[in-house]
């Protein structure tokens, strides 16, 4: 049920992202690089799991999670994934507070349990109803402003001849 959503999100990310960034134009070539496909394959790993954690995503493709980030806060103000933040047990945390609700009395339990810390975790998905709307939002807005570029009379058109090179208008 959810592989023609998967399908539309290949589709459209190559369609709308497959182009270098023009953010940094006006830098040296030395000091820029080429991102061209990387919100492309962002996107493509993201059609393959429902949720999941944004410092697994990063450590999967092997991106700087603060790159990662960037761009998937820029796909969030798109309305093209959610992001989820949620406050976890670190990995033995969890084990530790069970060991110590078993062996002790709730008092010591308790006091067990506030050694436990919290940490934050980001998690993304991709929101597949707001995805379609905003394809079809999309690509309304580029038929609209290809239209008013035909119908625009302040364009000169010209025809050269190949063979002779006359202009006609």
């Amino acid at each position: 049920m959810i592989e023609p959503y998967n399908k539309l999100v290949k589709l459209a990310a190559r369609a709308f992202y497959d182009d270098p960034t023009s953010k940094g134009d006006d830098q040296p070539k030395t000091g820029r690089s080429d991102n061209r496909g990387i919100d492309v394959v962002i996107l493509d790993a993201l059609t393959r799991k429902q949720w999941v954690r944004e410092e697994d995503l990063a450590k999967d493709l092997k991106l700087n999670t603060k790159e990662l980030r960037r761009r998937l806060q820029s796909f969030a103000e798109e309305k093209i994934i959610t992001r989820d933040q949620r406050k976890e047990t670190a990995k033995g945390a969890k084990i530790y507070s069970a060991a110590v609700a078993a062996t002790a009395d709730a008092t010591k339990g308790k006091m067990g349990e506030e050694k436990v810390k919290l940490h934050t975790h980001s998690y993304c998905c991709l929101d597949y109803a707001q995805i379609y709307d905003v394809v079809r939002y999309r690509l309304h807005h580029m038929k609209h402003k290809l239209k008013d570029e035909l119908e625009n009379k302040n364009t000169v058109q010209e025809y050269i001849c190949t063979n002779c090179g006359k202009r006609s208008q």
